[in-house]
């Protein structure tokens, strides 16, 4: 893996990292916060907890609001600080928190994403799937397992970050330095910078890419085969699973768009671009790109599924009627006000690597 670190550059690339590195994050934090427990508290009723597909979606915007705040809370930090202050580089157990959960998030998120199309496409094309698989309890065990193999698979990362003591000739002082992603261990060193390279791309890219593209051809086979309906039920319903599918293939594309930048810069470009001014500028670039998709799930589930924009209004509408404030004589206002108001207010929330990747 590349090994990169933050410098300070020109005026011109340092007023973008600026940008990139810490006026964007933030907002990615704020609007994929928000938008994923609004996600899965709509996802988590009755109704809706009912379908295996759900499931996978609430995992999913779960381990999204926690990547967000892996990556983009600590370049926010160092950025406002001037690099002052390091985020989670600052002991040596926030350093092993933040390079395992770096990519444990980013790998179960992936995960959880595959396992969605691939949910959809099994639930249109199989009757078996949809009567032994596709039940809540099934996706929970199947959910349980993803998250304990990959803990398995990177608990290994708990073994990198230590401190060491450097002399310092101008003070005359011993000061204490902090080596993340690093081992005195060469041999663990070795395989993270070699065979779990190589782990990452697959868990991160080729495992998901293959599978997402053939489930899309899947359900796009499907859905766009000529069928003749018996009654408006069954027209509507077909309809409603275009309108699903259509939405799994722009988060497929959203993903494969916003993290192939990423590997391309650190596994094939990566030694072209360490060394220059805008070296800084072009991965973080790249980073905050790829964590932009872990702040869309909402955007992506409001313009394609009716019923999640119909959740999200009287999710609104329920915190509205919260603040209303009691008027004359005692008597609130009216609420049908506020109903009024929402059905024409467009609401708006977003769905989504680590500095040495």
């Amino acid at each position: 893996m590349a090994s990169w670190h933050r410098k300070k550059d020109p005026p011109p690339y340092e007023t973008a990292d600026l940008v990139i590195s810490g006026i964007i994050p933030m907002v990615l934090i704020v609007i994929g916060t928000i938008g994923n427990i609004m996600s899965s508290l709509i996802l988590l009723k009755n109704e809706n907890y009912r379908l295996s597909t759900n499931v996978y979606l609430i995992f999913l915007c779960i381990v999204d609001t926690i990547s967000l705040y892996q990556w983009n809370l600590n370049q926010a930090i160092y950025t406002f600080t001037d690099g002052t202050n390091q985020g989670w580089g600052q002991s040596v157990f926030l350093c092993k928190m933040s390079e395992f959960f770096g990519f444990y998030t980013l790998h179960a998120s992936a995960m959880f994403l595959t396992f969605v199309q691939l949910d959809r496409a099994f639930l249109l094309r199989s009757r078996w799937y949809k009567a032994k698989i596709a039940h809540p309890r099934v996706a929970l065990i199947i959910c349980a397992i993803i998250l304990l193999t990959l803990f398995v698979l990177n608990g290994f990362l708990f073994g990198l970050g230590f401190e060491y003591s450097t002399f310092n000739n101008n003070t005359g002082l011993e000061e204490t330095q902090l080596a993340c992603y690093y081992s005195m261990d060469q041999t663990l060193n070795a395989f993270f910078s070699i065979q779990y390279s190589w782990i990452h791309v697959i868990i991160m890219y080729f495992l998901p890419f293959s599978i997402m593209f053939v489930c899309t051809l899947l359900v796009v086979k499907k859905l766009l085969s000529t069928q003749s309906f018996s009654n408006q039920q069954l027209a509507t319903s077909a309809k409603r699973n275009r309108r699903i599918a259509l939405m799994l293939l722009f988060m497929c594309l959203a993903y494969v768009v916003c993290t192939l930048p990423n590997r391309l810069c650190f596994s094939f470009f990566a030694n072209e671009l360490i060394g220059h001014d805008y070296t800084d500028t072009v991965f973080l670039a790249t980073n905050t790109l790829m964590y932009t998709r872990n702040a869309l799930n909402a955007f992506f589930l409001y313009q394609s599924v009716y019923s999640f924009r119909r959740d999200v209004r009287k999710f609104i509408l329920c915190c509205e009627r919260r603040n209303i404030k009691v008027g004359p004589n005692n008597a609130l206002i009216e609420s049908h006000t506020l109903s009024a108001s929402l059905d024409h207010r467009a609401v708006k929330s977003g769905i989504a690597m680590l500095p040495i990747q």
